[in-house]
């Protein structure tokens, strides 16, 4: 199954129908980070309301305390792996040196390329509303090997009809670990930039290209 669009009101709703989707398939693929029994490519969630951002249901609930740690390290741009240990060890594995996490999403916004990329796109939405450029890189094209790749490439933001519409772009996402917390991330960064230019929310629209469920998340639901 695979180029498959859902419209839902919020992320219960869009991550039990992916997780139904995925756990039926019974595929069997290898991958560095485990068994895959589930996969679907070009997955695209649009969610009419972004607000309702925090997963409740009774299959995958999500912590709320790692949740906001890995938001305010975000938002404070700082790429050291002390600060979200503070949190949890997870992203022990994703550091090449021990000591950095160049994927943090608040320091590639800030600083990676050199300048402010989120004053940046919201001085281009308060001057053009009607901009398509308006757009935050995340992932870079680059050789050299590491463990410390984004799976997110980069997050679009447009004014339609007065309201903020986002849209995040993903080169790959787990729908147990990866996809509830980077919509709740993401649809959090809407939601503030809305709030700094003052105008109403729009949709969100997360697109993944390799959505899928590893065999250990599988079991959790029995």
């Amino acid at each position: 199954m695979n180029n498959c669009t859902i419209f839902v009101d919020d992320i219960d709703e869009a991550w039990l129908k992916w997780y139904k989707k995925l756990s039926n398939q019974g595929i069997g693929l290898s991958s560095r980070d485990g068994d895959v029994v589930g996969e679907i490519l070009n997955a695209v969630t649009v969610i009419s309301d972004p607000t309702r951002n925090v997963m409740k249901n009774n299959i995958r609930r999500l912590p709320m305390k790692y949740a906001i740690g890995e938001m305010l390290w975000y938002m404070s741009g700082n790429k050291n792996l002390s600060e979200i240990q503070k949190y949890t060890t997870a992203w022990n594995r994703m550091s090449d040196d021990g000591e950095t996490v160049n994927s943090n999403y608040g320091w590639c916004i800030k600083y990676k390329f050199g300048f402010d990329q989120w004053e940046y796109v919201k001085d281009l939405l308060r001057n053009s509303p009607e901009t398509r450029q308006a757009v935050i890189h995340i992932k870079t094209a680059d050789c050299e090997e590491s463990k410390d790749v984004n799976c997110t490439v980069c997050i679009q933001f447009f004014i339609r009809d007065g309201k903020l519409h986002a849209t995040t772009y993903m080169r790959s996402n787990d729908i147990w670990m990866g996809f509830p917390y980077d919509v709740f991330q993401f649809t959090c960064m809407q939601i503030l930039m809305s709030m700094e230019l003052g105008v109403e929310i729009g949709t969100y629209t997360h697109i993944v290209g390799s959505l899928h469920l590893y065999k250990r998340d599988l079991v959790k639901d029995e």
